[in-house]
């Protein structure tokens, strides 16, 4: 089970860390793992990084899509897919600032509704793992 942080950058920073994203991974890393003193400095670089998300919207449009698909559920801002017949446990949960994917498949089904979105970062820390949402073919 892969778990990824999705966060939406800003278009500038976006735009600088498109072709080379590594820079964009190693910051929003340690301001992941900031210690509790550095605390106050970490959520001011990660308010200047990151575009807060409209949540309402993202769970509504979600809902929307995957209501009648049988293998889909819905509990305020978390939303699962349980597929038996790919083997796919994906839960993705809907915050202001961020979006949280778990999922055993390399392929979510989520990840398409979530291509709408522009700038989209995923981030595995556990993994050390990263990429943009349009570069992975869906």
């Amino acid at each position: 089970m892969r778990q990824f942080f999705i966060f939406k950058i800003k278009e500038e920073f976006a735009i600088l860390t498109k072709k080379n994203p590594h820079h964009l991974y190693r910051t929003l890393e340690q301001i992941y793992y900031v210690d509790k003193n550095d605390l106050e400095l970490g959520i001011d670089l990660f308010e200047r990084i990151i575009e807060k998300l409209n949540p309402k919207q993202i769970d509504v449009a979600l809902f929307k899509k995957y209501k009648e698909n049988y293998f889909y559920t819905k509990y305020r801002n978390v939303h699962q897919i349980c597929d038996v017949y790919r083997s796919e446990q994906t839960k993705l949960i809907v915050n202001k600032t961020y979006l949280e994917l778990e999922s055993s498949v390399p392929r979510p089904t989520f990840l398409k509704e979530l291509e709408k979105e522009n700038n989209l970062f995923f981030c595995d820390f556990e993994n050390k793992d990263y990429f943009w949402l349009e570069k992975i073919a869906l």
